[in-house]
């Protein structure tokens, strides 16, 4: 069987203006060395820090990876100027292409496929460019994407190698996300990606269910099935003042009485608001004090005090005098009463004018009364529309509520029916997945001498489970750090060398820094690599060591691989990546 993807086969990583030696990659293992370039200085010994992950980073920079992500996007501008354009030759099938990007448009790269230029202004747009090209054989089939795939093929050194599926950084919250896992396994991805699509709308039906449920029950004061009764007994009152204003309205004279009595009921209401403005007033004039009056004996006083003084003045009688206080007592009085007086006629007239009115609504009402369900058609009417909003407004939450419970009720059932067809494919594909065992086996014994070791996909129903999938591995003594880096070395040669899987593999694979391992395993891993390179010459595995951690094991010729012969780069505290010391922005 051909391969169903077209091989990727990396050819030189390098910088236009050589800001970096080139790495020229060649078929089989490709090992960059981080060298000890002094045997009697400590310090010279020391191999971290000289750039053999930050050369991993320039490859996956030209492969179109996050540039804000990147290690790259922390090198100061002296050290590697903005503008400075990285470069990868690349052969995809049989097709000869060279992509280049720099720092200061890193999202727009420029593809050279057969000498064809092809400028992006998008870096999405590049990348669907590629993945286009690379599954071009699947013809439209569901396929990862180019950079989803290749996450899973150059691991993120922060993933600390801890977990088969877990390939990004740890220290971001990421989603499992299975597509290039299950694409290599020989998966359709259709029904994994409609489940995701499912999760995703169901944890929307839930936020909403949330916020419906916390209106309804005033925060939880009250369950969902109160609220059910009391939309019962308020439909009810509803019905009650409905009919009632339905039977009025069936009375032939209903619907000439219906504006006389709105009409009166306003009158009245303003004829109730004048009299009690007029009995206001009544009651301020009542409180006032009353006028001082001021004694005959005192004025006389007064009057034979002063009178000496007056001079030629003309000079009036002590009687003129009293005559004339006894005057303007007598209009202060006369205003009070007689203002008095008019209010007291205003208030007899308004209260009769309400008691004719009255009167007569009550007379007009006794037709269309209706055993005192309803004893006021303006008050009534308020009510029956202030129930029926509150209806309404509860009426419509509730059936949103149910709607949507409804809804996420038959989209957990579409779920399951998805996860259903996930299980059906992993017993139809039951073959290649024990044939994908059997290489896991196969490598486990290689490496760590015996067969204690399991591997398992299947499905998962869970609620609160974001993905419907567990893809897992076991091998011996696992769940140290040594040996949990063993396990994801394993995983991947073994979808990078499995006969099924290798059909749906790019066939190269990057590994940088995984190998912090016991010193056995790390022979017993680098003879493997030595033993399937005997055996397959297309493909491409890279790998960043450092020497110290292999020099005793060389000597004494543990290794079967020659080192030198798959050395493609080495770098040294005096020869570093970028042949400066610089601190990361």
């Amino acid at each position: 069987m051909g391969k169903e993807i077209k091989r990727m086969r990396l050819k030189r990583l390098y910088s236009e203006n050589r800001i970096f030696e080139e790495i020229e990659f060649i078929d089989g293992v490709n090992i960059i060395l981080g060298e000890k370039y002094d045997d009697t200085s400590i310090k010279g010994r020391k191999t971290n820090g000289v750039g053999k992950s930050m050369s991993i980073e320039f490859l996956n920079f030209c492969l179109l990876n996050d540039y804000k992500q990147s290690r790259i996007a922390h090198i100061p501008q002296e050290v590697f100027d903005l503008e400075e354009n990285v470069m990868l030759d690349l052969e995809i099938g049989n097709e000869f292409f060279t992509i280049k990007r720099n720092r200061k448009n890193a999202d727009k790269p420029v593809i050279i496929r057969n000498g064809k230029t092809v400028v992006f202004e998008k870096i999405d747009d590049a990348r669907d460019y590629i993945t286009e090209i690379v599954f071009s054989e699947l013809n439209g089939k569901n396929t990862p994407s180019f950079r989803n795939l290749l996450s899973l093929l150059i691991r993120d050194e922060r993933s600390e190698f801890r977990d088969i599926v877990k390939c990004h950084d740890l220290r971001k919250r990421i989603p499992d996300d299975l597509r290039a896992h299950l694409f290599l396994l020989g998966f359709s991805l259709e029904s994994y990606i409609n489940t995701l699509e499912l999760i995703k709308q169901i944890d929307k039906a839930k936020t909403v269910l949330s916020k419906s449920q916390k209106e309804l029950t005033q925060n939880g004061k009250k369950k969902i099935s109160d609220v059910r009764a009391e939309l019962n007994a308020l439909e009810d009152e509803l019905q009650k003042l409905e009919s009632a204003i339905e039977s009025f309205k069936t009375n032939d004279t209903f619907d000439s009485m219906e504006a006389e009595l709105i009409e009166l009921e306003s009158m009245l209401d303003h004829l109730r608001k004048q009299q009690k403005v007029l009995k206001y007033d009544y009651k301020k004039i009542q409180s006032m004090p009353k006028p001082e009056q001021i004694d005959d004996s005192e004025i006389e006083l007064v009057y034979n005090q002063f009178k000496s003084e007056l001079g030629t003045a003309v000079v009036k009688s002590l009687n003129e005098v009293v005559g004339f206080k006894n005057k303007v007592e007598e209009f202060q009085r006369t205003l009070v009463n007689s203002k008095a007086k008019e209010i007291e006629k205003q208030l007899l007239e308004i209260s009769e004018q309400i008691k004719i009115l009255d009167d007569e609504y009550s007379e007009k009402l006794k037709i269309i009364d209706q055993k005192g369900v309803l004893k006021n058609l303006k008050t009534s009417l308020m009510i029956y529309e202030d129930k029926k909003d509150s209806l309404s407004r509860t009426k419509f939450l509730y059936e949103q509520y149910d709607k949507n419970k409804r809804t996420k009720r038959q989209l957990s059932v579409q779920k399951s029916e998805e996860i259903l067809r996930i299980d059906s494919e992993i017993e139809d594909n039951a073959d290649n997945l024990q044939g994908f065992n059997n290489t896991i086996l196969s490598i486990h014994e290689f490496i760590m001498g015996n067969k204690e070791c399991s591997f398992d996909i299947h499905t998962i129903d869970n609620a609160n489970c974001k993905t419907p999938l567990k893809i897992d591995l076991r091998i011996y003594d696992d769940g140290s750090h040594s040996v949990d880096r063993t396990k994801v070395f394993i995983y991947d040669t073994a979808l990078l060398f499995n006969s099924n899987t290798r059909q749906r593999h790019p066939s190269f694979l990057v590994h940088d820094n995984i190998f912090d391992v016991d010193q056995d395993t790390l022979v017993q891993c680098l003879n493997y690599l030595a033993k399937r390179e005997e055996e397959l010459q297309d493909f491409q595995y890279i790998l960043t060591l450092n020497r110290d951690k292999i020099e005793n094991e060389e000597r004494k010729q543990q290794i079967k691989m020659d080192i030198e012969a798959h050395r493609v780069a080495a770098y040294t505290k005096e020869k570093k990546f970028l042949g400066k010391d610089y601190q990361e922005l």
